[in-house]
């Protein structure tokens, strides 16, 4: 079921869940209303993954020809970041959320320290769908949308589910608020 052909009541139960109550102002719509994709966790944590695979990689090799390299040690260590570094994701995943209203394109940011980040709808110049090699592999993708005021900032959702029908949907809201 696509997100706009939801009964009103459901996405309506769904969104107060998401959003916080204070980002709303009077009269404002919740058109839509979305977390990152779950690949959004092994997405911001390749940076660690791939380094320490090369490193466990490297040291069992050099135990293979040296006997007397401590590749248990090397191994625990690198695990120990990568489990941290995903820790962290998990808590960023679960600090974001991306909401579009009748007004505004917003990302919520932070679980402890809440950042949000708006633009509204009749600023917006266009909005830009676009994914890394590694989105593609798992097909998500990014959606930024630019404005043309340098008084506000671009809003970007990273690793969306779904990127063209959400894209779809935000570029039919910008038109309708335009």
């Amino acid at each position: 079921m696509t997100p706009s052909a939801e009964p009103t009541s459901q996405r309506a139960d769904i969104a107060a869940l998401l959003v916080p109550a204070d980002l709303l102002s009077g009269g404002e719509i919740i058109i839509l209303a979305i977390k990152p994709s779950g690949w959004f966790v092994l997405l911001a944590s390749l940076p660690w993954l791939v380094p320490a695979g090369i490193v466990v990689a490297l040291a069992y090799v050099a135990d293979i020809y040296r006997s007397g390299t401590p590749v248990e040690t090397i191994g625990f260590i690198c695990a120990v970041g990568v489990l941290g570094r995903v820790t962290a994701a998990c808590w960023q995943w679960m600090g974001r959320t991306y909401v579009l209203t009748d007004r505004r394109i917003v990302t919520v940011r932070g679980l402890i320290h809440v950042r949000v980040t708006a633009a509204a709808l009749c600023d917006v110049s266009r909005a830009v769908s676009a994914a890394g090699v590694a989105e593609r592999l798992v097909g998500v993708a990014s959606i930024y949308c630019i404005t043309d005021s340098q008084n506000t900032p671009a809003v970007a959702w990273n690793t969306i589910a779904k990127p063209d029908e959400v894209h779809e949907i935000v570029m039919k809201t910008i038109e309708r608020a335009n």
